[in-house]
C-alpha cells in the first residue's frame, strides 16, 4: 500500500511516524556491477599452502571441511594468542587476517562491523570479501570468527570460512539505487513500522543465481530494523531494480 502524502520527503514520512535513525539517509549515486565467481575449494588451497611453507601457524591443524566450509578450531594457547580489542575491533581483525599462516587469503577480506554481533551470548564478528571496495554479504564469502570475552577483550576461539575466486564483471559498471530509495521502497510496502529504530544501512553483494560451477551476485542495500517489541529483522532490496527481496532460495541452473 503506498500511503498519501507522496510529496513529503521520506526523512519527514519517517519522522512523523516515529522512526528513528542514525546519520543521514544518503541520496547519494553509486555504481555497482552484476558479478560472477566460483567458491573456492578451500581443502585443495590448504594443501598446496602446507607443501609449500613450514607446519607453522594457525593453518596446520584443528581444520575440517564441509564442502566448501573451512572451520578452524583453535587450541587454548592458541586462543589466548589471538585477542581481539573491541576499542579497536576493526585494526585487531585486519591484523589477524594479515598475518601469515593465520588464514587462507586473508588479505581478501575486511572488518565488517554491521554484520558483527558482541552483545550475545555467544559473541562473533565477521569479516568479509570485497570487490571494488564493496563488501560481500553472502554465505560464500565471509569469515565469521566465534569469540570468548575476558574481561576487556575477546579471544577467538574458532573461526568458518568460505572464499570466491575467478571474480569477474558481467556487465558495464551500473548506476545504483540510492539508500534513500531503498528505505523508502521499505516503508511505502510496511517493512518499518511505526516506532521502529533503523540501525544501520549496508550496501553489499549478494547471490541471487547459481549456474554450475559459477555464482552470480549484485549489489543489494541491507537495511536492520529494531521493532517496537525490540525484535531485529534484516531487510533487503536489490540495489539495481530498487525491489524488495522476499526469496531466501537461490535458483540454480544446471546443464541439461
Amino acid at each position: 500500500m503506498i500511503r498519501s502524502g507522496q510529496t513529503e520527503s521520506i526523512q519527514q514520512r519517517l519522522s512523523s511516524d516515529d522512526i528513528s535513525y542514525t546519520g543521514k539517509i544518503s541520496s547519494e549515486s553509486r555504481q555497482g556491477y552484476y558479478l560472477s565467481a566460483e567458491e573456492t575449494d578451500l581443502s585443495k588451497e590448504l594443501d598446496s599452502q602446507r607443501h609449500g611453507t613450514s607446519k607453522k601457524g594457525l593453518l596446520s591443524s584443528g581444520i575440517v571441511f564441509n564442502d566448501n566450509v573451512l572451520t578452524k578450531t583453535l587450541s587454548e594457547t592458541e586462543s589466548e594468542n589471538s585477542i581481539f580489542d573491541p576499542d579497536k575491533m576493526g585494526s585487531s581483525v585486519n591484523s589477524f587476517l594479515n598475518k601469515k599462516n593465520n588464514v587462507l587469503f586473508g588479505s581478501d577480506y575486511v572488518y565488517m562491523k554491521n554484520f558483527s554481533d558482541l552483545d550475545s551470548a555467544t559473541p562473533e564478528v565477521q569479516a568479509s570479501q570485497k570487490y571494488d571496495g564493496l563488501p560481500f554479504y553472502d554465505d560464500t564469502a565471509k569469515i565469521v570468527f566465534s569469540l570468548n570475552k575476558q574481561d576487556k577483550s575477546y579471544a577467538v576461539t574458532k573461526y568458518t570460512q568460505t572464499h570466491l575466486s575467478d571474480i569477474e564483471q558481467l556487465r558495464e559498471k551500473t548506476e545504483l539505487h540510492t539508500e534513500e530509495d531503498a528505505i523508502k521502497t521499505l516503508y511505502v510496502n510496511n517493512k518499518i513500522s511505526r516506532g521502529s529504530k533503523i540501525l544501520w544501512r549496508q550496501l553489499a553483494y549478494s547471490c541471487i543465481l547459481k549456474v554450475r560451477e559459477k555464482n552470480v551476485y549484485v549489489p543489494v542495500w541491507y537495511v536492520a530494523i529494531e521493532t517496537p517489541d525490540k525484535s531485529i529483522q534484516v531487510e533487503s532490496v536489490n540495489a539495481f531494480s530498487n525491489t524488495i527481496v522476499t526469496n531466501n532460495t537461490i535458483p540454480k541452473v544446471e546443464d541439461h
